[in-house]
């Protein structure tokens, strides 16, 4: 912690200083594809790959010919160099290797992904000319944000160095930190970090909603690896957040690993393919076969969106044996509707968080990849008993709202979706921010109390305060921020601490600390992040 913060005058929403012509880019970083934008001369411009021409670009890296290559041609790489292919990072970003989230992701994946010793994060093992290197998921963010960037500037044959960066609005302050980290070993400055519902609402209200009314809307948003459900109030160029309900490890991968399990129980019972262990790693084989497999589940499910049943087929899949199979749409729907049907009750959890009824609801937004499934899009409507909008591209418009963010007189009033507090003597939760604050905020400070006072016959040696983040009564069932070690005199009959807490507009937590011994001596406390 730096001593040269100001404890009495914090600014919380700092100006975001762009000089004047400076360009900026307004970044989609997903889970599966990544979306950039600018804004020139009053146009929007969603920059396509220079490679192919596609505006959404693969989130996958590969290591090829003793380089990196990112997007579709990783993605079109991937097969043949499966032992480097790096893909879904953004599922991995600010958690430990041994959430349970992580490790439900990765025995399912044909990447080596191991624990790193000393921050215990997980990583990336790929086979970089002959020899194993490893890669934690924000140096694989960054090559695909670097990649992204470097398609902007040769859009605009100028440098490129600020950007407006989308995070899921259920990103937690660690993934929100992960991601701010892998665009600056990018290059890029993130001037502001914006929930993706309310970048989405955004453009909606700049470049839809024409008549310019107030009105209450609702983003379904769900992509390729997280699911939110935001509700918003536009009143003119004000957006006011009023709840936020959802799923940072939720979304078409989801629905993707469904249909592979499904194919691999179909595989199993065909007798060419019996006796294959699918789980076997250290068979290269099984590595590449599962390579195929995942890329051809993607483009099944994508068919089973336009059509009502779909083939599958892989030519000398195993031993020179070819694997047909007829997949009907009415299977997907039953393997996944469980994971659908948790989608729309948070509809109802958001509703009820902002004291609404459906009704209320002027507009329904689907965003994201995973809404042209025909069943999700009819289980929306049907709840609403409307349409949703219609005319939204549902791959670019969150990027376009990133990308107007920064360059209009856009008044943003987020909230914060997980409640965060420091634990007390029973295990318990006590709230320094309550869910559904409005950002940016500060707690009065925490000064000299119960929990924070040290007295009695027996003095301790040290007191320690941790901090939590999550929805749970129960501290320890809720993500581990990080703490304070306060260092007592065993002579000490009292120490005077002050903590100030403060969530700036990116929803990232700052934390301040001193104590005042007995001759009124100030002191900073040190803070020991959960890294």
């Amino acid at each position: 912690m730096t001593s040269q913060i100001d404890f009495n005058n914090l600014v919380l929403d700092p100006s975001l200083n762009i000089p004047k012509g400076e360009p900026v880019i307004g970044i989609d970083l997903g889970t599966i594809y990544s979306c950039v934008g600018i804004l020139r001369q009053n146009q929007i411009d969603i920059i396509a790959d220079n490679a192919d021409g596609k505006t959404i670009i693969p989130s996958i890296v590969c290591y090829k010919d003793e380089e990196f290559v990112i997007g579709e041609a990783a993605r079109y790489n991937m097969t043949e160099y499966y032992k480097t292919t790096m893909f879904e990072s953004k599922r991995l970003l600010g958690l430990k290797f041994n959430n349970k989230k992580v490790q439900e992701d990765i025995k399912n994946w044909p990447n080596k992904v191991i624990e790193d010793p000393i921050t215990k994060k997980p990583q990336y093992v790929i086979e970089v000319n002959g020899k194993e290197e490893k890669y934690f998921p924000e140096d694989v963010s960054s090559m695909i944000l670097k990649y992204l960037k470097k398609n902007a500037e040769t859009f605009t044959n100028s440098k490129i160095n600020k950007a407006v960066i989308t995070v899921p609005a259920h990103f937690n302050n660690f993934q929100r930190e992960a991601t701010v980290k892998a665009a600056e070993l990018a290059g890029i400055e993130v001037i502001k970090i914006i929930n993706e519902p309310t970048a989405a609402a955004i453009a909606y209200a700049e470049t839809i909603n024409t008549d310019k009314k107030e009105k209450k809307v609702l983003i379904f948003d769900i992509g390729g690896g997280t699911f939110d459900v935001s509700i918003l109030k536009i009143k003119n160029n004000e957006y006011y957040v009023l709840a936020s309900c959802g799923e940072s490890h939720l979304g078409g991968e989801d629905f993707n690993q469904r249909l592979e399990d499904y194919v691999i129980k179909e595989i199993k019972k065909i007798k060419e393919f019996k006796d294959i262990d699918f789980n076997n790693k250290d068979d290269h084989k099984i590595l590449k076969m599962l390579k195929r497999l995942r890329i051809e589940v993607e483009n099944v499910k994508l068919e089973l969106s336009r059509e009502k049943h779909a083939s599958f087929f892989l030519d000398s899949l195993y031993n020179g044996e070819d694997l047909k199979l007829k997949i009907e749409r009415s299977t997907y729907e039953k393997l996944c509707k469980d994971l659908w049907e948790k989608c729309i009750k948070k509809i109802g959890e958001a509703l009820e968080l902002a004291k609404l009824k459906k009704e209320n609801i002027d507009e329904i937004i689907l965003v994201g990849g995973s809404v042209r499934t025909p069943k999700i899009h009819e289980m929306v409507k049907d709840y609403f008993g409307k349409e949703p909008l219609q005319n939204v591209n549902v791959d670019e418009v969150v990027a376009i709202g990133a990308t107007l963010a920064p360059k209009l007189d856009v008044k943003i009033h987020d909230i914060i979706t997980k409640t965060i507090g420091i634990e007390i003597g029973n295990g318990k939760m006590s709230t320094i921010f309550e869910k559904g604050t409005v950002l940016p905020v500060k707690n009065n400070p925490l000064k000299s109390s119960r929990g924070f006072s040290i007295g009695g016959k027996n003095p301790l040696k040290k007191q320690v305060i941790k901090i939590y983040e999550g929805n749970d009564p129960i501290a320890k069932n809720n993500m581990f921020l990080g703490k304070f070690t306060l260092e007592l005199d065993k002579n000490q009959k009292e120490k005077k601490i002050t903590i100030l807490m403060v969530l700036d507009h990116n929803s990232i937590l700052k934390v301040i600390g001193r104590v005042n011994d007995e001759k009124n001596k100030e002191n900073e406390i040190k803070i020991e992040l959960n890294e």
